[in-house]
Order: structure tokens, then sequence, then C-alpha cells
């Protein structure tokens, strides 16, 4: 997809990738008995694209810059996806409670929304790995 491997390749990467899931979820609240374009929908919308730009910025160190170890697409994508997923939850929790409590997810016996974390690791891990593999990783990517 892009011929130079770069930072803002990755950025892109990931904000198509956010605005796709986004778009998803916002056509699929209806069956949650949320109307699609409210405010958790663009909530949601949001997070996605924020989510994978912040694993694109993040995608150009291999290393923590504080605690100094490895961090590959596999460790810092899903990282970022549990922590921007756990705000998300912090900051929604009642209305994500009536979701989880609708019949289309009641009945696995997952009632908690923080079980939603698991979907930022996997979506994190995801946006990760495509960022990585169309776009580059690590700190020699330009800029540009």
């Amino acid at each position: 997809m892009f011929k130079l491997h770069s930072v803002a390749g990755r950025v892109v990467v990931g904000k198509l990738i956010g605005l796709l899931l986004g778009f998803i979820v916002m056509l699929l609240m209806p069956t949650f008995g949320f109307p699609g374009f409210s405010m958790i929908g663009f909530g949601i919308l949001l997070m996605f694209i924020l989510m994978g730009a912040m694993i694109g910025f993040i995608g150009q160190f291999d290393r923590h810059p504080m605690l100094n170890f490895r961090m590959p697409w596999w460790v810092a994508g899903p990282m970022v996806g549990a922590v921007f997923m756990l705000m998300f939850v912090l900051l929604s929790h009642d209305s994500l409670q009536l979701v989880m409590q609708s019949t289309l997810i009641s009945w696995t016996g997952l009632v908690s929304p923080f079980w939603a974390i698991i979907d930022g690791l996997i979506v994190g891990g995801i946006m990760g790995l495509a960022e990585a593999k169309l776009a580059g990783e690590g700190p020699n990517l330009p800029l540009n």
C-alpha cells in the first residue's frame, strides 16, 4: 500500500481501520437498543480512530522509553487497545451495562462491561499487525 514505510503511513492505516470498525459498531448499535447516530456511537467511532492513531505513533518505538522492555507490534497494539477500552468502559459504564444485558450478549454469561477490555486487546492487536505489515515499524521509520 505504501511504497515508503513511515510513521505517517502507520497513522493512516490505523485511522482507516478505526474508522471502518467504528462505522461497523455504529451500524450494529440499533441491535442493542441504541440509535446508531447517538453520542455513544460517535464516542466509539472517535475512540477507535484515536486508538489506531496512537498505535501508529507508538510503532516508532521498539523499546519502552521508561521501563526499557521490548515492544513489538504484538505487545504495543494490544496494550494500547486495552487501555483505550478500559477508559471507554470507565466513562460509559452505565450505557455499556445495558448493552451487556441485551439478549444478544447476556446468554453468554458475560454481563460485566469490563469484558469489553478483551475486545480492546483484539482490536489493538489487529491494528498493530496491519500497521506493522503495511507501513513498517521501529525507530528508523521516517516521519513523512
